[in-house]
C-alpha cells in the first residue's frame, strides 16, 4: 500500500517471503498454548487474570442468547500507524455506542503491533467495557501480524489459548472460550459445561506452493468441533484470494455468515479488500472477499455487514499523510460485523462482579 521506501518491517517480511515454503515443525510446537487474559481495574492498570476467573464490573444485564462480533484487520505495513489505529478505535467506539446495551460484544483485531496495543490499553471505552487477551507481544509468535481479542467484561471466560499454524509468517489461532449454561440441565455434567468457542485468525498471506491456508483452517476447525464446544465463531482476515478458498468453510463443516444470509461470491457487496488501496494495486490484484465470519454448532447468524468503508485518519492529519505519498485510509481492509443467536437451551453465562483494585 505504501509508496515510500521499504521500512525495516517490510524488509523483514520480504526476507520471510523469499525464504521458501512454510516448514513443518515437530508436533510439540503446534500444541495449544494457554495464556492469561487481562482486566482493567479502577486505577486504569491492566492485570492478568488466570483462566476460569472472571472480573466483571456491574453494568447493564446481558441478553443471554446474542453475541455481537466485530473483526477488522488494521494494516500494519504503512506509515502513520498510530494515527491510523487511533482513527480505527474511534470508529469502533462509534459502532459499540450504537449497539444495544444488553448485547455482549466481542472484537477481533489483526495485524496488531506493540504500539497498537498501547493505544488499545489507554482507550477509556475499552477499559470500561472489555477484557483483552494481550497487553504486549509476549504471546505472539513474532512481532509482526499480532492478533488481539476484546471480550465484553460481562461474559465468563473459561480459557484463552493459542494454536500455532503451519506458517512462514508465524500465524496462529487465538481462541477464547466463553462459558455457557443450559436452561434444562441434564444428568450428564459434560452437557451442562460446554462453551462458546471464539477463534481470531489471520490466515497465510499471498499464494503459497504448496497451499497453506487449507491446513490452517483445518487445524482451527478441529478445535471448533471439539466435544466441549456447543457453538463456535471464527473470524478474521482469511486471505481468500484463490479458488480453493471458496470451499474451505464447507470442507471443514463450517458455515459462512455472509453466504448464509444470501450473499454472493464475486459481488461488490461482499468484497472486503481492493477498494482502499492505490489504483495500481487494485488493477494488479483486483478485489476479493478476504475477511469472513464462519460459525458452527448451536448458533445462527442474524445479521452481517462490512465496517470501515471510507474511514480515514483524522481530518487534520490527512494532508500530511497524502503529502508523504500515502493513502489516508485507516486500513486497506473493510472489517466484518455480525450478530449471532445461540440455539436451543444454551445461554451465555455472565460473570459475577468481583472487587477490583
Amino acid at each position: 500500500m505504501s509508496t515510500s521506501k521499504e521500512t525495516p518491517t517490510m524488509e523483514a517480511l520480504t526476507a520471510t517471503l523469499n525464504s521458501g515454503p512454510a516448514q513443518k515443525r515437530d508436533d510439540e510446537f503446534f500444541r495449544p498454548r494457554q495464556q492469561a487474559y487481562f482486566y482493567c481495574g479502577h486505577d486504569c492498570i491492566w492485570r492478568p487474570t488466570p483462566s476460569a476467573q472472571t472480573i466483571s464490573p456491574p453494568r447493564a444485564l446481558v441478553n443471554p442468547k446474542v453475541i455481537h462480533l466485530i473483526s477488522w484487520n488494521i494494516d500494519m505495513l504503512v506509515p502513520f500507524g498510530n494515527e491510523r489505529m487511533a482513527a480505527a478505535l474511534q470508529h469502533l467506539n462509534t459502532l459499540i455506542a450504537s449497539t444495544p446495551p444488553d448485547i455482549a460484544t466481542i472484537i477481533f483485531l489483526q495485524e496488531m503491533t506493540q504500539s497498537d496495543l498501547g493505544l488499545i490499553k489507554s482507550s477509556a471505552w475499552i477499559q470500561d467495557r472489555f477484557n483483552i487477551t494481550d497487553i504486549d507481544s509476549s504471546s505472539w509468535l513474532s512481532a509482526y501480524y499480532g492478533t488481539v481479542t476484546l471480550i465484553d467484561t460481562r461474559l465468563s471466560i473459561s480459557s484463552v489459548f493459542r494454536v500455532p499454524f503451519l506458517s512462514k509468517f508465524d500465524r496462529d489461532g487465538l481462541f477464547v472460550d466463553i462459558q455457557l449454561s443450559t436452561v434444562k440441565p441434564t444428568a450428564s455434567s459434560s452437557i451442562s459445561q460446554k462453551v462458546l468457542r471464539l477463534c481470531n485468525v489471520h490466515l497465510e498471506s499471498l499464494v503459497a506452493n504448496p497451499p497453506v491456508r487449507p491446513h490452517q483452517l483445518s487445524a482451527a476447525a478441529a478445535y471448533l468441533h471439539a466435544p466441549e464446544v456447543a457453538s463456535a465463531l471464527l473470524a478474521g482476515d482469511l486471505n481468500a484470494i484463490e479458488g480453493f478458498d471458496r470451499t474451505l468453510h464447507s470442507e471443514n463443516d463450517l458455515q459462512d455468515a455472509y453466504l448464509s444470509l444470501g450473499g454472493r461470491e464475486d459481488s461488490e457487496e461482499g468484497y472486503t479488500w481492493g477498494y482502499q488501496v492505490p489504483a495500481p494495486m487494485r488493477e494488479r490484484f483486483g478485489c476479493s472477499r478476504m475477511d469472513k465470519i464462519l460459525f458452527c454448532g448451536d448458533v445462527n447468524v442474524q445479521s452481517f455487514e462490512r465496517i470501515g468503508a471510507g474511514v480515514k485518519v483524522a481530518e487534520a492529519l490527512r494532508e500530511d499523510v497524502r503529502t508523504a505519498g500515502e493513502e489516508d485510509w485507516v486500513s486497506d481492509h473493510y472489517g466484518a460485523m455480525g450478530d449471532f443467536e445461540l440455539d436451543g437451551n444454551w445461554s451465555l453465562k455472565t460473570g459475577e462482579s468481583n472487587e477490583e483494585v
